[in-house]
């Protein structure tokens, strides 16, 4: 077991990494049903890989439960997946269960988390992104022992082999003589020869190995983004370049290729959440909405066909809008663009009491009152809408969901893009249920008329079979399962879609 360990300790010293999901964010939360249970898991990804993932499982019920999980990787049979771990019940607590599972190889996975109960047994697919962040330091002990333990092998190869040529071939007893000598001598001189030039040829592989997983060990935005705009008659067209090798294939997000932010720097005093269109294998235009002129950093989140979902970056001066404007066509806009510019109302966060953000027309968003914001514990985004009078709104669904929300800390090293259900991709968790379904029979996510979810337009159904929050049956609660991965200050924007106009609402806060 521990020559096992050791192994996978070397392995992640030398295993790439390509993507990564939300920024500086890569722990995964769901909010929801498995099967007839509310369930809250919290996913804590490893830094490197092959890595184990922590698994934290709250079953909302008093009766007894069984919570097991797997991990299904994007390109290997279900059927070879490993055994399901059985979560360990945490002492002292009720139905609060926690377990690791190895993710081995840098990819798409889905943590398959069970629950078996008197209620019958439930299943959902949580998607993840495998991958390495950092690398892990080699403790001076352990590099000391292996200087030693390579010093005694490449000694003992030079005297065994020198021993062999010289002395091994003589009588017993017998005495060496000069041929003998140097027989010996000739073979020590050319083993440790022969054997220094394969140290130095594993050096400069070792080398190589290091250079090139340096180069792809990835904190920040993959894949590398080209941003430029310009001017077309009375818009201006922000125009979009993926840098990657090969032609990708894009899953639907919500019905959609990218989701694009757009935050001005530095006082983040303008926002947007737009839709590009394709126009190449790589490229995307999008249409600018009436933004101020300034430099805005760009963030793209995508999910690839095979259920890998990640965040390309960058920063991009948007001018001001044209003044004379020719007769050029004009690229139509998507329904579903939102955005928030001067003037806007921003709410401080104050721990331990309500805190309203006033919302044009008169709607207020209310973050309700909870402890103060620390880093990876529960971060208590549970939101109300009312109109002026202090009366609920119901909401309407945006592109499938009750809210689209953005987390970014003010340094722009963190980045986060929210929902009721949770952080992960919708469109990757579609790639693992249609995935189960084609390969063991399980059930796919469905539409209110039973048939599974594929195309565009079945994505905008989500709202109808997504489970419902801790709202309940109120139409104007919304709570986000989220925490804060490390301390800084941050803004959230929370969008809701209310008489048929998406609002966003906007909050700065202190996570200690």
């Amino acid at each position: 077991m521990k020559r096992g360990a050791a192994l996978l300790f070397l392995l992640a010293l030398l295993c790439p990494s390509r993507m990564e999901g939300h920024i500086g964010s890569p722990d995964i939360f769901y909010d929801g049903l498995v099967g007839a249970y509310r369930t809250h898991i919290t996913i804590r990804m490893p830094g490197v890989v092959p890595g184990r993932a922590e698994i934290i499982v709250q079953v909302r019920t008093d009766k007894a439960v069984s919570v097991s999980f797997a991990p299904i990787f994007s390109k290997t049979a279900v059927s070879n997946a490993p055994p399901a771990e059985v979560a360990q019940p945490v002492a002292g607590e009720t139905n609060l269960f926690s377990g690791e599972l190895w993710l081995m190889t840098d990819g798409a996975y889905s943590i398959s988390v069970r629950v078996k109960g008197k209620a019958g047994d439930g299943v959902v697919q949580i998607p993840v992104d495998s991958i390495a962040t950092r690398q892990l330091p080699l403790p001076p002990w352990l590099g000391g022992a292996l200087l030693a333990l390579g010093l005694v092998l490449f000694c003992g190869g030079i005297a065994i082999v020198a021993a062999a040529a010289g002395e091994s071939v003589m009588p017993p007893e017998a005495v060496a003589g000069s041929p003998q000598q140097r027989r010996y001598w000739t073979a020590a001189v050319s083993t440790t020869a022969i054997l220094a030039l394969a140290l130095f040829g594993g050096w400069k592989w070792w080398m190589a190995e290091e250079a090139n997983f340096r180069s792809r060990l990835l904190e920040g935005g993959w894949p590398d983004l080209t941003p430029e705009v310009r001017i077309n008659g009375s818009q201006r067209i922000l125009g979009l370049t993926l840098n990657w090798d090969g032609k990708r294939e894009l899953a639907l997000d919500h019905g959609k290729l990218l989701h694009l932010f757009l935050v001005r720097q530095p006082n983040r005093d303008a926002f947007a959440h737009l839709h590009p269109i394709r126009t190449g294998d790589k490229t995307f235009d999008v249409a600018l909405p009436p933004l101020p002129e300034g430099n805005y950093e760009v963030l793209c989140d995508l999910t690839l066909a095979e259920g890998f979902s990640s965040t390309a970056t960058n920063i991009v001066h948007i001018p001001a809008i044209p003044l004379h404007p020719d007769d050029a066509k004009l690229i139509k806009a998507d329904p579903d663009d939102s955005w928030a510019a001067d003037p806007i109302v921003v709410a401080r966060d104050s721990a331990g009491s309500n805190t309203i953000c006033q919302l044009p027309g008169g709607d207020q968003v209310v973050w309700m009152a909870h402890p103060a914001l620390r880093a990876q514990h529960d971060a208590g985004l549970r939101f109300k809408v009312w109109d002026e009078s202090g009366k609920p709104v119901a909401l309407e669904p945006y592109m499938g969901m009750m809210s689209h929300s953005a987390v970014l800390r003010a340094d722009g090293r963190v980045f986060s893009h929210l929902h009721p259900s949770g952080n992960y991709s919708m469109a990757a968790r579609m790639v693992f249920d249609a995935k189960m379904a084609r390969e063991v029979g399980a059930e796919a996510i469905c539409g209110p008329d039973g048939i599974p979810l594929k195309s565009a337009e079945d994505h905008l159904k989500l709202a109808q079979v997504m489970q419902p929050i801790d709202g309940g049956d109120e139409p104007s609660v919304i709570n986000l399962p989220y925490e804060f991965p490390t301390a800084g200050n941050y803004r959230l924007w929370v969008q809701i879609k209310t008489g048929g106009l998406v609002k966003t609402a906007i909050f700065d806060a202190t996570v200690l």
